[in-house]
């Protein structure tokens, strides 16, 4: 899998797991824990569902989820 396919699905799943807190309205322990992926490239990236939710998903800042 390339840099960039990895990335959507990453963005995907992130998102859909961050929809599915505010439809419930709490969060999980899994959305509480900090998960860390290792991308093809071998870089490794680090979020979690609480995070994204609370400081927002990164993408005003230059060069959030690009591939490198």
């Amino acid at each position: 899998m390339n840099m960039k396919d990895w990335l959507r699905d990453l963005e995907r799943e992130i998102s859909r797991r961050a929809d599915a807190a505010v439809r419930r309205g709490s969060l999980t322990s899994a959305d509480e824990k900090m998960e860390c992926r290792t991308a093809p490239n071998g870089e490794r990236v680090h979020f979690s569902i609480r995070g994204m939710l609370e400081d927002g998903d990164g993408s005003q800042d230059p060069g959030w989820m690009e591939p490198a």
